[in-house]
C-alpha cells in the first residue's frame, strides 16, 4: 500500500542515512519513494527544508524555506511538511485539502521536537517491515498513515494504474540484470513523474470547484442580502 510516512531522527546526519537507505531500499525493488523532504527543526522551533527527492531528481536544498519547497510538491508530504512548518494555516486549513487524522498528525508534532530532522515520505510498501527494520537500526522513529485515507480526494483510477505499472516494473528488479535494472528504473521515473503530473491536476481541478463553489455561496449570499435590504426599506418608508 502507499503510506505517508514521517521519521524523526536526534541530528541531521542519522536522518541523511536514513534518506540513503530508502534510496538503497528502492534499488533493490522492496519500495518506491514518490517522494521524499528531510526537513529540520532548530531549537527556535523553526523548520526548514535540507534535502528534497520527487521525480525530478535528489536536490540539496540547505534550508530552504519551506514555502518555496511546497509549492513544488503535488502531493500529500508538501502538504504535510507545510502543517510541520506552521506554513499552511488558516484559510487554507479550512479547504479541505486534506484529511490527515487527529492521531496521526498530533503523533508528528511529538517526534518533531526542536532540534529534531525528520524524513517526510510518500512510499509503496508491501509492509512496514523493510523500512522499520532499516531505520530501527539508524534510531529513526516512524509514524505511519494510509495515503488514500489521508489524502483519498487526490487519488483516482488513473493514478493506481500508474502505481500498478510501477510496482510491476519494480517486481522486475529482484531478476534482472545490472543492464536491466538501469532500464526498469529509468521506466519508474518516468511512471513516477507521471503520477505527480496527474496529482497535480487533480488538485488543480479540486481548487477550481472549490473557488467555484464558493463564488456560488457568494453570488447567494448577496442576493438574500440584497432582498433583506428591500425588505427593510420597506418597513422603513
Amino acid at each position: 500500500m502507499t503510506n505517508l510516512i514521517v521519521i524523526s531522527f536526534k541530528n541531521e546526519a542519522q536522518a541523511i542515512a536514513g534518506s540513503h537507505t530508502l534510496i538503497e531500499l528502492e534499488s533493490y525493488g522492496d519500495i518506491t519513494v514518490y517522494e521524499k523532504v528531510i526537513v529540520k527543526k532548530d531549537l527556535n522551533g523553526e523548520t526548514s527544508a535540507i534535502q528534497s527527492d520527487t521525480s525530478e531528481g535528489l536536490r540539496v536544498l540547505s534550508g530552504m524555506a519551506l514555502g518555496t519547497l511546497i509549492g513544488a510538491l503535488a502531493g500529500p508530504v508538501g502538504l504535510l511538511v507545510g502543517l510541520i512548518g506552521g506554513t499552511m494555516t488558516g484559510a487554507l486549513l479550512e479547504t479541505d485539502y486534506y484529511n490527515f487524522a487527529d492521531d496521526f498528525t498530533s503523533k508528528v508534532y511529538s517526534h518533531l521536537q526542536p532540534g529534531t530532522t525528520a524524513i517526510v515520505a510518500e512510499i509503496y510498501e508491501n509492509g512496514p517491515a523493510f523500512v522499520d527494520n532499516a531505520m530501527e537500526s539508524l534510531g529513526g522513529i516512524i509514524v505511519r498513515a494510509n495515503v488514500d485515507d489521508a489524502y483519498g480526494g487526490f487519488v483516482d483510477d488513473q493514478v493506481k494504474a500508474i502505481e500498478a505499472d510501477i510496482a510491476d516494473e519494480r517486481a522486475r528488479i529482484k531478476s534482472a540484470t545490472e543492464k536491466e535494472k538501469s532500464k526498469i528504473q529509468q521506466k519508474i521515473a518516468q511512471l513516477k513523474e507521471k503520477r505527480h503530473q496527474r496529482i497535480a491536476k487533480l488538485k488543480e481541478e479540486y481548487k477550481a470547484r472549490k473557488e467555484a463553489r464558493l463564488k456560488d455561496k457568494i453570488s447567494e449570499q448577496k442576493a438574500e442580502t440584497a432582498e433583506l435590504e428591500s425588505k427593510l426599506k420597506k418597513m422603513e418608508a
